[in-house]
């Protein structure tokens, strides 16, 4: 858990008996490719942090179509967004999530419930508050933002760079029809997309 003790210590000073304390939460998960960890109508109520592997989560419409909704591995990214799988939403209104997540390859996390994270934070000293808010605002709301605006606004092409701005080693992460159902378009318009950024 280096690498999360690592984003942590960026943003506050982190004492060691404190990282201890959270650490010690944790449980390490393998699951195995194509298992569903959890689906869309159940209450999502832990947090994942991504340490090897791949995942996502998605919707599926009235059709039977999906639509990925994120994509989660350890590797460049503009927010970090990709690092942490969880749907607080869910869990906070104690409401069915709406979405399915899937492993798409044999991955292991760190996993916390949401409520054992609270009750950290409740514990904790104020500087973690400070850390929920910047990941709130950078990992939460400032990127599922611009996600929804560049989706109802953008056109293809400037979907396609922004992805690439936000994560510049997806392809060599993330099979194409992933990646074409994230952006919300026909995998051949992908195809064509790439081939013209060549």
């Amino acid at each position: 858990m280096r690498y999360l003790k690592k984003m942590i210590s960026n943003h506050i000073d982190l004492e060691e008996d404190e990282w201890n304390s959270l650490k010690n939460r944790f449980r390490r998960v393998d699951i195995k490719k194509g298992e569903i960890i959890s689906h869309a109508g159940d209450i999502f109520s832990d947090f994942y942090f991504v340490k090897k592997g791949l995942a996502r989560s998605y919707f599926t419409d009235l059709n039977g179509k999906d639509f990925t909704w994120q994509i989660y591995f350890r590797g460049e990214s503009k927010y970090g967004l990709n690092h942490f799988m969880d749907d607080s939403v869910s869990y906070y209104e104690n409401e069915p999530s709406m979405l399915n997540f899937e492993v798409l390859e044999d991955s292991m996390f760190y996993v916390i419930s949401l409520k054992d994270m609270d009750n950290f934070l409740e514990s904790a000293d104020k500087k973690w508050e400070h850390l929920a808010r910047i990941w709130l605002h950078d990992t939460y709301f400032s990127s599922t933002y611009k996600r929804v605006i560049s989706l109802m606004s953008e056109n293809v092409e400037e979907k396609y760079e922004r992805l690439l701005l936000e994560y510049p080693d997806i392809f060599k992460r993330v099979k194409s029809y992933h990646i074409s159902s994230f952006l919300g378009i026909a995998p051949q318009t992908l195809s064509k997309l790439k081939n013209e950024s060549r």
